[in-house]
Formats: C-alpha cells, structure tokens, sequence
C-alpha cells in the first residue's frame, strides 16, 4: 500500500520543484546555466531553447541537428555536440551557431570547456576530441577504450575525467595527452561524473548506482542512492550538497556530501536527462516531451506553521487510522525552526 502522509503541523506547501512551459515537446538532453536567469536548453531535431528570466519565457534558437550536450563558458560563448560528430558554436549567446569539423561521425554525447580555447567532447566507440583554439581544429586523444563516453569533467586545463559504459572512468593529468584507466568495481554505466576540486568527484548511473571518490579517482567507493532510477545527471554545488536526476522524473539531493541521498518531490513522471544548478538553491533539470523543471530553494518543499507558538520539545504523534489503507496521518512538532528529514518505514522495514 502507498504511504501518504500530511503533518498536521503545516498544512500549506511551497513545492521545491515547478515546472516550466519549454514552449517544445522534443525531448531534452542537455541544460546549462551561466547564472540564475541566462540558460540554454537541447534536445532532439536541432532543438535549442533559451531564457533570459530564469526560465518564465523561452525563446527558440536555430540548430542544425539533434544536440545531446550543452556547454557555456560565459553568457556570449559556447558549445553543442550530438550525433554524427556534430559541433556547433556559438560566440553571440546563441543568436547564431557555426559548425565545425570534428573529424568522426560518431555521436559526441558530452561537450565540456574549460576556457575560451581548450575543450573537449566524446562519445560512442570511446571517441575523444581535444580542441586548443576554440574549436576550430579538434585534433584526436586516445582513451583506450571502445565503449561509449557519456560524460566529461575537467577541474583545469590538466586534470580530467570521462565516464562510460561498462563502469569505464578515464583520468588524465596531462590535459588528455595520457588517459588512464580507474577501477570502479561496477560493469554498469556511469552516465553523468561531476569533480568540485582536483580530488573530490561523484558518478552516478545506471540503477541508481553511485560512485565517490577524494583521491582523484585512485578510489571510487559505492554510495547509497536509494532510488532504483537510472541516474543521468549528477551535479554538486560543494562538498556536501549534490544533486542527481534520472528517470521517472526522480531527483535525489545529499547535504552530506554522499553519506545519505532522499528523493524530492517533483512535478513530472518523465525522464530527466540533464540538470544544472546556477547557485546552490536554484537548479533546472530537463528531460522528455520537452520538460524543464526548476527549484529556487534547493529542492526542499518548505511547510508554513499554523500557529506562531513554538513547542517546548520535538515530539511525533501516533499516527491514525493504525492500521490503515491507504491514508494515515500523524502531528509532529519541532522546537526550532530548522530542515528536518522525515523517513517512514513499513512493517517489513522498507523505506
């Protein structure tokens, strides 16, 4: 039986993920943000959505062909890749976007810059394209692996990783020159791989599987996500909070850095493909048939009190009906204002 629960506490909601009106029904694979307000949006047949506003009104933008990833450097310059060894550019935010030549045709499926000239893309048969100049030549790099590369994080010109099928993670330290194998101990995929220092990086996939590692991949050791959901994204604002979106419209958020992972509430069932967080409470996530969610306060859905009178002490009722099918509802209180995490368990110890 589901579990539905209503705190008497704080009967008023403020949901911590909306939804917004992409103005397209293709689906959406990429999302990248400069700031709170200026973002770009890809997706299937050339489509590229942006705002200016945060999101309240997208415009269209003319691209040639489906685009699996997005990245921007500023709000004037940036990139986009997809199948066919596709590379599009732009340095006029978008208003136009130029091919060039990456020499393969394989599906570049993620694209990543760490300034104006050095950047680099990959995809399936385990291609890696390096660009020095901006983009006008992408000269190969071999990863020595033939499986598909699915994401790219660099933390400076130097050291980087890309994450793939059968539980490949590549690093290099020589800017891509050398790439060397890291032990994951998975065969499943890592869809999405996120760094926030030269040390400390996440990977998230297939399953719900999670990776985290504090010695720049010498170790990755297993975290818990608690959702079964294939995880495409994986973003993280600090060393504690992260966010990771997947399929079914899941979206799971840590405060502590990994230790624990809990679902948030979302208002779509669709899969979400990318996310990308412009400040530590405001992120979007986008997905299939066009959705764009965002949040403005982390993801958390805040409660307003009923009364302004503070308990003395935490305390959480009995819940009524005891049993129940399939509606129960019990009274908390808290002693301070604070975020609380609230986990319920069944009579079998299922969460």
């Amino acid at each position: 039986n589901a579990l539905l629960v209503h705190i008497l506490l704080t009967p008023v909601y403020s949901q911590g993920w909306f939804a917004l009106s992409s103005g397209t029904s293709y689906n959406l694979s990429s999302v990248y943000f400069v700031n709170d307000l200026t973002g770009w949006a890809v997706g299937d047949v050339g489509t590229i959505r942006k705002t200016t506003n945060g999101g309240t009104n997208w415009f269209a933008q003319t691209g040639s062909s489906a685009l699996s990833s997005v990245y921007f450097i500023n709000s004037v310059t940036g990139w986009g890749s997809g199948p066919g060894g596709l590379i599009i550019k732009t340095t006029n935010s978008g208003d136009n976007w130029v091919t060039q030549t990456s020499g393969v045709t394989s599906q570049l499926r993620s694209i990543f810059f760490i300034n104006s000239l050095k950047g680099w893309a990959a995809g399936d048969g385990g291609i890696i394209r390096y660009t020095s100049d901006g983009g006008t030549t992408w000269n190969p790099q071999i990863g020595g692996t033939a499986e598909t590369l699915f994401s790219i994080c660099f933390v400076n010109e130097n050291r980087g990783w890309i994450s793939g099928a059968n539980g490949k993670i590549l690093y290099t330290n020589t800017g891509g020159a050398n790439w060397v194998m890291q032990i994951t101990s998975t065969t499943f995929p890592f869809y999405s791989i996120t760094f926030i220092n030269d040390q400390t990086g996440w990977a998230a996939g297939y399953q719900g599987i999670l990776r985290k590692t504090t010695d720049a991949g010498a170790n990755w050791l297993a975290q818990t996500s608690n959702v079964s959901s294939w995880l495409y994204g994986i973003r993280f604002i600090n060393s504690l909070t992260g966010f990771s979106c997947g399929t079914g419209g899941t979206v799971i958020t840590t405060q502590n850095g990994g230790i624990n992972w809990s679902a948030q509430t979302t208002p779509v069932g669709d899969n979400l493909y990318g996310l990308s967080f412009s400040s530590s409470l405001t992120g979007y996530a986008v997905g299939t048939t066009g959705r764009i969610i965002k949040t403005i306060n982390g993801g958390v859905t805040f409660i307003t009190p009923i009364t302004n009178e503070v308990p003395e002490k935490f305390s959480i009722s009995q819940n009524y009906p005891n049993p129940f099918n399939p509606v129960t509802k019990f009274e908390m209180q808290i002693a301070e204002y604070d975020r609380v995490n609230l986990e319920i368990f069944d009579a079998a110890g299922k969460k």
